[in-house]
């Protein structure tokens, strides 16, 4: 009976969620349509693979300037496991321009998922990235504009 509370409790809080980023999402979406948005910043669609494993989903980015101004950005992930299962997570990585290429590096904390390493290239309307954790994840984000 302890774990019916705890189980709305978290289906409650991922739907709040899900609402939050559809709703960014929406936003970022029509920036971008209507040009408001500069690389590497905006809307950003496509799949996630786990090579270790062979896991894979959907996935959607929304980057945007980080407000230090300082060439930081904050990645918003929002992926999909198995069709059932999805999670959206933020990183603040700093990003470099080389030509018409930007590239974003760094790592961040996850708590019970590990460390995440990211390297990630953008440029014209690809994103590609590589991805480990301690854990021995290692694994491709591949994107595209919406």
């Amino acid at each position: 009976m302890r774990t019916l509370p705890l189980l709305l409790a978290m289906v409650a809080f991922s739907f709040t969620g899900c609402v939050t980023y559809e709703k960014k999402w929406n936003e970022a979406v029509a920036a971008y349509e209507a040009g408001e948005t500069q690389a590497p910043a905006g809307p950003w669609t496509g799949t996630w693979t786990t090579e270790t494993n062979g896991h894979t989903g959907d996935l959607r980015a929304i980057v945007s300037p980080s407000k230090g101004g300082n060439g930081d950005y904050d990645f918003h992930y929002h992926a999909t496991w198995k069709e059932i299962f999805s999670g959206a997570y933020k990183v603040r990585f700093p990003v470099t321009q080389s030509g018409s290429k930007y590239l974003a590096n760094g790592e961040k904390s996850l708590g019970l998922f590990g460390t995440f390493g990211h390297k990630a290239t953008i440029s014209g309307n690809r994103f590609d990235a590589t991805y480990s954790n301690r854990k021995g994840d290692l694994g491709t984000f591949q994107m595209t504009r919406p």
